[in-house]
């Protein structure tokens, strides 16, 4: 069908494709589109499919010839998006940039479109990148931090009569706020809230305002917030909250011995057992820690030293993700979300600009990353799809088998297939970067990314 197309790259990945169609291909779209209208139209004082073409043609003429305009854009924009190297992607429709161009039978027609199509790639240096390993060591607070929180987990709590609150007591409160004449604000009203206190779970941060009360002691108690404070509705105000005490708790902590070890799986015989265990999950914990670090050191250095023109699309569409995630946060309340903002003095817009220099360092990553994956042929076997669905299988008791159908069913073996995937390149980018010991840092800080 077409004659000619041309196709010009232009920033920002953004092609421009011209196409000309014969006027022979129009006529013919023009005169099949005339032949149907004879054959389905009725007009009065004409019977069916009698209808004369030049009667047709006074009548619905612009008519015809906008479905024939639609007709051969469709199918020459199909045509030629088949044989050109520069494809849309499939979240950016091609855009007539003329919105009123029209078909002529037995004209040539050109017309323009515009699509983001996906970024050339001008891969940098992958092998050789000077990388520095972060170092640590499980010390005895992590493995006392870890058996601290074995102990809560089995913990029992036991309530307590005439007993002053104190910190890591376990307490039920009825609370409400007061205006300045301290009568009850409408809404605000909270009855069997239960928070472990000195945790600092709360809301108002009360914690050290109840410590010393008893069950069925009430107080008011007033608080001021500055203007950082973490929740926003209370950020910059004084509130007055009258707060009762109705239950008091004490949380009563297992020995640390064989039979607790035992209590938490029947795989551990003692205590020496549990401990182990923690140790080899912590040292789990941080060996992937330390690989994802090492990773990302060397996928900025590639990502700067790679050239690649992003396209607005891509951008928008993982902005638009990312508040939707953002949104998450608030019960997907995006009315809540822009309120808070306001409060701020911010808007969507004000957001998105702070998460775009993110939001591209995130997309080039994921294309370096796939460049070298291609480059490399590193792909995930089926043996090694099918080891990671037995350990799932082991994990869960269940057969291999069974294991497998719950991942079809959920359709997660592509995603499992992608992880493994990813997981090798980084492998094999780690094995071909100049890796030397960096400093030296608390488990803790790894864990937590701090560093």
């Amino acid at each position: 069908m077409i004659s000619q197309k041309e196709v010009n790259l232009k920033e920002n990945s953004k092609v421009f494709l011209k196409i000309t169609v014969p006027g022979t291909e129009v006529q013919k779209e023009y005169d099949e589109l005339l032949k149907e209208y004879c054959e389905k139209v009725q007009i009065k004082g004409f019977r069916k499919g009698k209808v004369p073409a030049e009667v047709l043609i006074r009548k619905y003429g612009e008519e015809i010839k906008g479905e024939t305009t639609y007709s051969v854009i469709k199918k020459s924009l199909d045509e030629a998006i088949q044989t050109v190297e520069e494809k849309p992607l499939g979240y950016s429709m091609p855009e007539l940039i003329d919105q009123k161009v029209t078909a002529e039978p037995g004209k040539d027609f050109t017309y323009e479109v515009t699509y983001d199509t996906y970024p050339k790639v001008e891969l940098g240096d992958y092998t050789g990148i000077k990388a520095e390993k972060l170092q640590y060591a499980i010390a005895d607070e992590d493995l006392d931090r870890e058996l601290k929180a074995v102990q809560d987990r089995n913990s029992v709590v036991k309530e307590i009569k005439d007993a002053a609150v104190k910190k890591g007591h376990i307490i039920t409160i009825d609370y409400t706020e007061l205006d300045a004449d301290e009568n009850p604000v409408e809404g605000t009203a909270r009855e069997g809230f239960v928070f472990e206190v000195g945790t600092g779970h709360t809301l108002h941060k009360i914690d050290e305002d109840v410590v010393g009360m008893k069950a069925g002691e009430e107080k008011i108690i007033k608080k001021t917030y500055d203007k950082e404070y973490d929740y926003k509705e209370l950020a910059g105000r004084d509130i007055i909250l009258k707060v009762k005490v109705v239950v008091v708790k004490e949380k009563i902590l297992p020995a640390l011995d064989d039979e607790l070890a035992q209590d938490v799986s029947d795989k551990f015989k003692t205590l020496d057992d549990l401990k182990k265990d923690i140790t080899d999950r912590l040292t789990k914990a941080a060996e992937d820690k330390i690989k994802e670090q090492l990773a990302t050191q060397i996928i900025e250095q590639i990502v700067a030293a790679s050239k690649m023109d992003l396209p607005s699309t891509m951008i928008d569409l993982e902005l638009e993700q990312s508040w939707r995630n953002f949104c998450q946060q608030f019960n997907n309340r995006e009315d809540i979300v822009i309120k808070a903002l306001e409060q701020d003095g911010k808007t969507k817009e004000d957001l998105y600009k702070d998460w775009r220099p993110n939001v591209e360092k995130k997309i080039k990553a994921e294309i370096v990353l796939q460049e070298i994956e291609e480059k490399q042929k590193i792909t995930a076997s089926e043996e090694e799809v099918d080891a990671e669905v037995k350990k799932f299988a082991d994990e869960r008791g269940i057969e291999f088998e069974k294991a497998k159908e719950q991942y079809e069913a959920a359709k997660m073996l592509d995603y499992l297939k992608r992880s493994i995937t990813r997981e090798k390149t980084f492998d094999y980018m780690i094995e071909q970067a100049e890796v030397k010991k960096g400093k030296k840092i608390k488990l803790l800080d790894l864990l937590q990314g701090n560093y």
